[in-house]
């Protein structure tokens, strides 16, 4: 009988050690994603859409959107592929997120393509948006000595490699966008400029050319207002903008660290300016934070 016993219980005790394996071995199943570019990631897939693939690394969170048409296949851990296009096969294997780690992204910020709306025709959305960008990060290097600024040239080049613009920046979580640039903290920004038409200003001075008249012969003059009347004018024409201006800093793991929408005084078409800087300031990062 004790001998039933004892092999009974080595035989649970095999049972459970093969199961352990089995979970282990399970665990250690990763989904392999091959980009074009020859990249692999390892992880898990965690959800297919039309456009793009959900993907979260190993022993992370936080997932990732990818692009179908930046796909080659996936290698599922239960075995199955799924192909999406050719893949060179001598790309590297990589476990952490790209294109940059935490130590790189550390205290860098980058200032993004502001959006830009206004009802004037003669102003160019993407030039004012590239204006209002770097009128931003001019005030930041000056503000924020304590960070590392991206300079607008290398954030326009990273995203226009990504098909991304001031036209379609806000299709992605502010968290992708800041691990897309390489840094740790983000800034969004909208200008609205409102054309409330054009006011005239003048004015006219009138002179005229006088003249004595004198009668010698009887001794009597005639003193009277002769000759031609001389008018000048001048006019100067300016047009008076209603300015709004929103700021949103975010860092990299997608929190909200300031948010703020100023309706800005003056009529001039760079008041927005003073509306940025006034924001700047009161950032976490800024000269005059809590002191709204």
């Amino acid at each position: 009988m004790r001998n039933y016993i004892k092999v009974f219980l080595l035989f649970l005790l095999f049972i459970g050690c093969f199961a352990i394996n089995v979970e282990v071995a399970a665990q250690e199943k990763v989904d392999v994603v091959f980009l074009k570019s020859g990249e692999k990631k390892e992880g898990k897939v965690t959800g297919i859409t039309e456009s793009h693939v959900k993907f979260r690394y190993s022993g992370e969170e936080f997932d990732y959107e990818i692009p179908k048409t930046d796909l080659a296949k996936i290698q599922f851990s239960s075995g199955r592929e799924e192909v999406f296009g050719t893949v060179d096969t001598g790309g590297t294997v990589s476990t952490t997120p790209a294109p940059a780690n935490a130590v790189d992204a550390h205290n860098k910020i980058a200032v993004l393509p502001f959006q830009f709306s206004s009802n004037d025709p003669s102003m160019d959305p993407k030039a004012m948006s590239s204006l209002a960008q770097n009128t931003t990060a001019n005030s930041i290097r000056q503000q924020y000595g304590n960070l590392m600024l991206q300079d607008p040239m290398t954030t326009n080049a990273l995203l226009a490699k990504n098909n991304i613009d001031y036209s379609n920046i806000t299709t992605m979580l502010p968290a992708e966008v800041a691990n897309l640039l390489g840094v740790e903290y983000v800034v969004y920004g909208t200008v609205n400029l409102t054309n409330k038409g054009a006011t005239t200003y003048g004015s006219a001075g009138t002179t005229y050319k006088e003249r004595e008249k004198t009668d010698y012969s009887r001794g009597k003059s005639d003193d009277r207002t002769k000759g031609s009347a001389y008018t000048s004018t001048s006019s100067t024409t300016k047009i008076d903008y209603d300015t709004s201006v929103d700021f949103r800093l975010f860092n990299n793991k997608g929190t909200n660290m300031y948010s703020d929408s100023r309706h800005v005084f003056g009529s001039e078409v760079d008041s927005y300016e003073s509306g940025i800087d006034y924001m700047i300031k009161r950032t976490p990062f800024g000269s005059k934070y809590g002191k709204k």
